[in-house]
């Protein structure tokens, strides 16, 4: 909802679902977060019946936001990762990096002493002194930590247990201007798409000036007629002429995030073997909160074991 108003009885719910909503977020966001974690895990859609929410407001609220959260249409992920992501968004706000994702492994990086990080140093296998590259050369370690994707990880170490991912689509249009001149995240009740965003809202600097960037994901791989017809889809939702924006460009990300059925651990140890640890999103959850959960994991582990 845009305005307190939009909150009203017979707007976006009646009492019933507004009374769920809100005893829902008044628990997500007060209670200890130990006992969110703690508490029965079974699917979303499973959890939110129990709070009390009528099918046909999960079908027009929290089905076409959380989609684009979890990247199924289902609500089949953990009710527990759920809660510690409902609480998230109540506390504190989405934001987009002004110089784009890029920017946060850039300032980890940036403080730690010069020389440390050396990049396009592709490893080939783990060894037991260290690790080889593809190049034969040895680098030597008495800890190695594997912060890579689930596929990497899976080679390098054989027999490492990683879920299975899902697959999202996003597609980048370009317009002459904004079909929306807000900051806001569009979802769609009819499943076209999982949500659209003017990026250029959000932070200017994504495109020139007096041109727009319009970013919208969808559930699974691009397929022969699908951008148009998400296109189409996109100028119904805006109440916008689409036909003339171009297509910049479309990404397909296969590991996108993981599956997070239940049980779903929100959590395990870095260590795989003696001086071998592995972290990411697939040893935690499925979120850049979880990978940077897991990977101050590994370091804590990596520090006790070396005795630092």
């Amino acid at each position: 909802p845009r305005h307190l108003g939009d909150l009203r009885p017979g707007r976006l719910a009646g009492p019933r679902d507004l009374l769920a909503l809100g005893a829902l977020s008044a628990r997500d966001l007060l209670a200890p977060v130990r006992l969110l974690k703690r508490g029965e895990d079974r699917t979303t859609r499973t959890a939110l019946a129990a709070a009390g929410f009528s099918e046909e407001f999960v079908e027009r609220f929290f089905r076409p936001f959380l989609s684009g959260v979890f990247l199924e249409d289902e609500l089949e992920t953990s009710a527990r990762f759920f809660h510690l992501v409902w609480r998230s968004m109540l506390r504190g706000n989405l934001c987009l990096p002004a110089e784009g994702i890029g920017a946060v492994p850039r300032l980890l990086a940036d403080a730690l002493p010069a020389g440390t990080v050396r990049l396009e140093r592709a490893v080939a296998a783990l060894t037991d002194d260290g690790v080889e590259l593809v190049t034969g050369a040895e680098l030597p370690a008495r800890a190695v930590v594997v912060a890579t994707g689930p596929g990497p990880a899976a080679v390098l170490l054989p027999g490492l247990d990683v879920p299975a991912y899902r697959v999202v689509t996003t597609y980048y249009h370009v317009g002459a201007r904004s079909p929306l001149a807000e900051p806001t995240l569009l979802t769609d009740t009819r499943g076209r798409f999982l949500n659209t965003c003017v990026l250029t809202e959000v932070v200017p600097g994504y495109a020139p000036a007096g041109l727009s960037l319009i970013a919208t994901s969808v559930l699974g791989e691009d397929t022969p007629g699908r951008e148009r017809a998400v296109r189409e889809a996109l100028g119904d939702a805006y109440g916008a002429d689409s036909d003339g924006w171009d297509l910049l460009t479309s990404r397909t990300v296969r590991d996108a995030l993981p599956v997070m059925t239940p049980p779903q651990p929100l959590g395990r140890t870095a260590r795989v073997a003696p001086g071998r640890y592995v972290c990411g999103d697939h040893r935690a959850t499925g979120s850049v909160q979880g990978a940077l959960a897991s990977g101050a994991r590994a370091a804590r582990e990596v520090a006790r074991d070396l005795g630092r």
